[in-house]
């Protein structure tokens, strides 16, 4: 065996164990846990306890009466997953340092990121793209139907300004402090002041 092939088989075998720990690699820490709450994911499935690390691809689901909350580590982000909740967290081993990343399937969570962090939050909803640096937010999804079964995603902003893309339309819009943006399904955006107001929702939508 010549040893140009000797360093090729050195080189994969190396990649192979590399990608391997990056994705073994703990990205979030669960703070505090309500609940019996399981995780699905390649490294560890079962039950998720305060202090245990959380990684690549867990999918957690919170049932009711259960909550969860997690620090993503290079971010330190905090995380408030609530009742009837399902979420993915990953992480990009080549940007683990630049980003955040979660998808939401149902339910609601709060975020709450370092103002003084640059790095960037993305949170995958079922109609939007969410990009947020710094900013302190609520996402929900909900599937209840508001007309023509078209179920709706929910963004409210606490603190700074996060950045909305619909899934389906590719419309972008920007939301501040205090401010909400209901994304539907079929690719309609609503800002409101508060997403409290249904009649409002229902009667714009109907409009658009």
């Amino acid at each position: 065996m010549t040893l140009n092939i000797l360093i090729r088989i050195f080189i994969s075998f190396y990649s192979i164990l590399a990608i391997g720990f990056s994705r073994s690699e703990s990205i979030a820490l669960c703070v505090s846990v309500s609940g019996q709450l399981e995780r699905k994911g390649q490294v560890r499935n079962g039950i998720i306890r305060k202090g245990d690390p959380i990684y690549h691809g867990d999918k957690i689901k919170v049932e009711d009466n259960e909550s969860l909350s997690f620090m993503t580590i290079y971010g330190r982000d905090i995380v408030d997953i609530y009742e009837n909740s399902v979420i993915k967290i990953v992480n990009d081993k080549n940007n683990r340092n630049d980003f955040s990343e979660m998808a939401l399937f149902g339910g609601k969570v709060i975020i709450k990121m370092d103002e003084n962090d640059d790095r960037s939050f993305i949170l995958n909803a079922p109609t939007a793209i969410i990009i947020a640096e710094g900013s302190h937010f609520i996402a929900e999804y909900r599937d209840e139907l508001l007309f023509n079964n078209n179920t709706y995603s929910v963004f409210t902003v606490l603190d700074g300004r996060i950045k909305v893309q619909n899934v389906r339309s590719g419309k972008i819009i920007y939301a501040d402090k205090g401010e909400t943006i209901i994304s539907t399904r079929d690719g309609k955006f609503l800002a409101l002041d508060t997403f409290k107001n249904s009649a409002k929702i229902i009667e714009h939508l109907e409009m658009h």
